[in-house]
């Protein structure tokens, strides 16, 4: 990423809202922040980026409505298998119902806890089909070994560049804590929610159905 670059975001919980921070502090001119959950867009527009909700309208022609056409420089999956299809289209594809079956036979092991995605690879192929020529695709949602789907024939035909993986932490720490020190970041700012270590199943629960308010929890110990 680079000063002036274009950038979409496909998820905004925690992780898509510090790509969003992270974006703006490496120069990006625009930041396209695609989410459907109200307040987490909320949270979004507020650090500065453009809100696109997917549950109202194509994220995608959106995206190269609001870019002249052109589509964005860099794309960054922040959601990976947890993705789920708009609620615009009626349904789920048949494609997206065996890639769930593929990828989360198990589903709700223990209560109500783990609700996957209905459309496991929905914004990784958003982000390749908003992308601009010779663009580059972040992906930092995660993926299990069981999951192969990708537009491999759109990303190579668009000369795409693809980053993926765990973050190797240890080479960041240092600069991120610089930028913690000097308050050119603070991280608080996407904390909404504090709970005791005893209510940290609770806590997910929420969190992982989604429910308003939930985006960062920050768990407390006992005195």
């Amino acid at each position: 990423m680079k000063d002036g670059d274009t950038v979409a975001v496909f998820g905004c919980g925690p992780v898509g809202q510090l790509c969003i921070a992270s974006a703006l502090l490496l120069g990006a001119a625009r930041v396209f922040a695609v989410d459907a959950v109200a307040d987490r867009l909320e949270m979004a527009q507020a650090q500065g980026a453009e809100i696109v909700d997917f549950d109202m309208e194509d994220p995608v022609e959106t995206i190269r409505e609001l870019t002249s056409g052109i589509g964005v420089d860099r794309a960054i999956d922040a959601v990976g298998v947890d993705a789920r299809a708009p609620r615009i289209r009626a349904g789920t594809e048949p494609a997206f119902a065996d890639e769930v079956r593929t990828i989360a036979p198990q589903q709700h092991p223990h209560g109500d806890n783990f609700r996957p995605g209905d459309a496991p690879s929905q914004a990784l192929d958003w982000a390749v089909r908003a992308l601009d020529k010779a663009g580059t695709l972040g992906i930092v949602g995660v993926y299990p070994e069981r999951a192969t789907t990708f537009p491999i024939g759109i990303a190579m035909n668009k000369n795409l560049t693809l980053n993926a993986g765990n973050c190797h932490h240890r080479k960041y720490i240092p600069g991120l804590l610089r930028l913690v020190a000097s308050r050119t970041f603070q991280p608080s700012r996407i904390l909404t929610n504090r709970v005791s270590m005893a209510d940290a199943v609770q806590a997910y629960r929420a969190f992982d159905n989604r429910e308003p308010g939930w985006t960062k929890v920050e768990l407390k110990t006992a005195a």
